[in-house]
C-alpha cells in the first residue's frame, strides 16, 4: 500500500514540474534566477578579496617618471606656459655670456650705444640678446618656454630663424642657428633643442652666436627682465618701445638686406648715424 501511495506522489510530482516548465515565463525566470545567484557570489568574492573599489576612495594612478603621456601611450606634449619661467636659450647658463644687448629707449647713451648693431655702413637697434660661447665654440639652442613651432626656416641674412608661439601673444624668436632640429607646427617643452648656434651676415661681429628675442603683440620686450618670471609676468609686460612695432621691424629687415629709404627717412638715418660714429671717434 505504502509503494502505491509513494508511486502515485511522484507521478503527481512529475506531472506538476511539467505543467509549470510549459509556462512561458517559466525558463526565463530560472534563466533570471540563475544568472542573479552566479552574480551575486562574484561580487561577494571580489569584495572578500578587497577588490571592489569604493567610489568615495581616492583613485591610485601610478605616474609616469617622463610627465603625462597621450591615448595611445606617447608622451603629451604641454601647448601652453602655465607654471614655467622663462629661461635663457641654452642647456647650462654658465657656459656661455652675453655679448649683445637689448636696446633700451629708456637707457643711458653708452647703454643704447652698446645695444647697436653694425651692419653695411648702418646701426641697427638691437630687438634682443645676443648670446655666445668662449672660443667661437656652437652651442644647443634650446626653448625658452613651451609652445608651438611657427616659423623654422632659413634666411639668407639672419641664419637659420626659429620662432615659437607661447599664446596670448607672446612668441620668442631665435636667430643665427646653424641648423635646425625641429619644423613648423611641431610642439616643444621648455629645454628641448632647437637647433644649434651659428653665425650670420647680419651680425657678423658676434660670431658664433644665437640671437634671443621675446615679443609680445609684436612689441620687444627686454629678455633680460623677463627671465625668472613666470608667463603671467610677459602677459602683463608692456614693451620697452611702442615704436618697435612689427612693421617697423620688417622695413629696419628690409633696410639691412639693401632696400632705400625715401627722402626723410634715409636722412633721419644718416643722421643717426653720424651721430653714433662721432661718438664712437670722441670714446676712442
Amino acid at each position: 500500500m505504502k509503494d502505491e501511495n509513494k508511486q502515485s506522489s511522484k507521478k503527481e510530482e512529475t506531472f506538476n514540474l511539467q505543467r509549470f516548465l510549459k509556462k512561458r515565463w517559466a525558463l526565463p525566470a530560472i534563466y533570471l534566477a540563475v544568472a542573479a545567484l552566479l552574480l551575486s557570489a562574484f561580487f561577494f568574492m571580489q569584495s572578500q578579496n578587497g577588490q571592489i573599489a569604493n567610489p568615495d576612495d581616492p583613485i591610485d594612478v601610478e605616474e609616469n617618471p617622463n610627465g603625462p603621456t597621450g591615448m595611445h601611450g606617447e608622451d603629451a606634449v604641454p601647448v601652453t606656459t602655465d607654471g614655467e619661467v622663462v629661461k635663457l636659450p641654452i642647456s647650462d647658463e654658465n657656459e656661455v655670456e652675453i655679448v649683445g644687448t637689448f636696446y633700451d629707449v629708456n637707457g643711458t647713451a653708452e647703454e643704447q650705444q652698446a645695444a647697436l648693431v653694425y651692419y653695411n655702413n648702418y646701426y641697427y637697434q638691437n630687438k634682443g640678446i645676443d648670446l655666445a660661447k668662449d672660443g667661437e665654440e656652437s652651442f644647443d639652442v634650446t626653448a625658452a618656454l613651451s609652445g608651438t613651432v611657427v616659423k623654422a626656416e632659413q634666411d639668407s641674412l639672419l641664419g637659420y630663424v626659429v620662432e615659437v608661439d607661447h599664446d596670448n601673444g607672446i612668441v620668442t624668436h631665435y636667430h643665427s642657428l646653424g641648423e635646425l632640429n625641429v619644423e613648423q607646427g611641431d610642439t616643444v617643452r621648455q629645454g628641448d633643442i632647437l637647433g644649434s648656434a651659428g653665425r650670420n651676415l647680419y651680425n657678423e661681429n658676434a660670431g658664433v652666436h644665437v640671437h634671443f628675442e621675446i615679443r609680445k603683440d609684436g612689441i620687444a620686450i627686454n629678455p633680460e627682465d623677463a627671465l625668472q618670471q613666470p608667463v603671467s609676468f610677459l602677459e602683463d609686460l608692456e614693451g620697452a618701445s611702442e615704436e618697435a612695432t612689427e612693421g617697423e621691424d620688417e622695413k629696419e629687415s628690409e633696410d639691412a638686406r639693401g632696400g632705400e629709404g625715401e627722402g626723410e627717412d634715409e636722412s633721419d638715418r644718416e643722421e643717426q648715424n653720424d651721430d653714433v660714429k662721432e661718438d664712437t671717434n670722441e670714446d676712442a
